[in-house]
């Protein structure tokens, strides 16, 4: 009768186990890795603006938008938390400053004397976001008299991206 020790039959299954998984491709994934790895490419579609900002926006401050691009920015600025109301002549500015406090406005450059006045005799002025033109000269200029601006063509991140940092600044 042949009959094997448990520790000859034990190392036995060792190696033979040792053997298998070294035979093995070098990628094996663990569980649920496999899972991680489909959902790599996925990019995050959401943003909720950590400080909702009330938002005027007079007169389509950026030109160069078409309607369904600017449609699409006025949905994502929404969609992030902000609350928005936009205006398009002098008389509708005045009126929506007059019976309501916003915390940033945002308006054409060209549109930033009309804004300004405005909003001069509020006691708790609106930050201003000014959309410059892309071949405008005067960017120094508007460097120095606003916190920050927009050059025509900014994306939804960068109007987002602007608003956090004024309402950031106001927190402050």
């Amino acid at each position: 009768m042949n009959t094997a020790h448990p520790l000859q039959s034990g190392l036995l299954a060792a190696a033979i186990a040792t053997l298998f998984v070294a035979a093995l491709p070098a990628t094996a994934l663990a569980c649920g890795e496999g899972q991680f790895n489909t959902g790599k490419g996925l990019a995050y579609q959401g943003y909720l603006a950590p400080r909702p900002a009330t938002v005027l926006i007079y007169s389509a401050p950026d030109s160069t938008m078409s309607h369904a691009d600017r449609d699409a920015l006025y949905a994502g600025l929404k969609k992030a938390g902000h609350t928005l109301t936009i205006v398009s002549d002098a008389d509708a500015l005045t009126d929506a400053l007059r019976g309501h406090h916003y915390d940033v406005v945002i308006a054409a450059i060209g549109s930033m004397a009309t804004v300004d006045a405005a909003t001069a005799s509020a006691t708790d002025r609106p930050h201003l976001l000014p959309v410059v033109a892309r071949s405008a000269g005067d960017l120094p200029d508007v460097r120095e008299h606003y916190k920050a601006f927009l050059v025509d063509g900014a994306s939804l991140g960068q109007y987002l991206k602007s608003i956090n940092t004024m309402m950031a600044s106001a927190k402050s």
